[in-house]
């Protein structure tokens, strides 16, 4: 009798177990997953390679560093992803949520510094990458130091007074005497004839030759 009964027993055990298996599932993972908080970096994970933004977050943030972000990143992901702000950090000065493009820098200054410091700096918030520079064609020559225009041509033959006296370097008696050699001596051929006149000598020629011509 004892046997029967222990083995009804085992069998109720039995039955009982793979009730409660049956009768309580697990949850799915998709509800085991954290959710993404307000303000959390969107770091792209499905995203291809090619269409993240890589930007470089520096100032005052806790990890400065290049992040990749999805392509609709703000400012405030980028923040996020460095950590947030230091308790110093000027986050009046910079627009949170400001778009961002790829190769830029966000730059988060310290209070008090946005404005006073003279060291260059890039600007608060959003600095979009520098626009590449053309290469000078072959063949084009390239001006010497100090030669670039700064100011109209001046016809040394029909200039007045205060336009030879514009010439750096030249002064109003050195302009009276350019006029002076033009009486005398007619229309400069060229622009060394300047070395003919009175207080000329080749550092001033040097200084006046890219504004003169004749």
């Amino acid at each position: 009798m004892s046997r029967v009964l222990a083995a009804a027993v085992g069998v109720l055990f039995v039955v009982f177990g793979a009730w409660w298996v049956v009768r309580v599932p697990p949850p799915p993972i998709d509800d085991q997953l954290p959710m993404a908080s307000v303000g959390q970096a969107t770091v792209a994970t499905t995203a291809p390679a090619s269409a993240l933004l890589v930007v470089h977050v520096t100032g005052a943030v806790r990890s400065p560093g290049v992040f990749r972000l999805a392509p609709d990143a703000r400012v405030v992901d980028a923040v996020a992803a460095a950590g947030g702000t230091t308790p110093l950090a000027d986050t009046v000065a910079v627009n949170f949520a400001a778009t961002l493009v790829d190769g830029a820098q966000v730059f988060i200054p310290l209070r008090g510094r946005a404005t006073t410091t003279t060291t260059p700096r890039p600007k608060p918030g959003v600095n979009p990458p520098p626009a590449p520079t053309m290469p000078t064609p072959v063949g084009t020559p390239t001006p010497p130091a100090g030669s670039t225009p700064s100011g109209p041509i001046v016809n040394l033959n029909t200039a007045s007074l205060a336009e030879l006296d514009s010439l750096p370097g030249i002064g109003p008696s050195t302009a009276q005497a350019i006029i002076d050699y033009r009486v005398v001596k007619g229309r400069f051929k060229s622009v060394e004839d300047l070395l003919n006149v009175r207080g000329i000598g080749e550092a001033k020629l040097a200084a006046i030759r890219s504004r003169v011509g004749v």
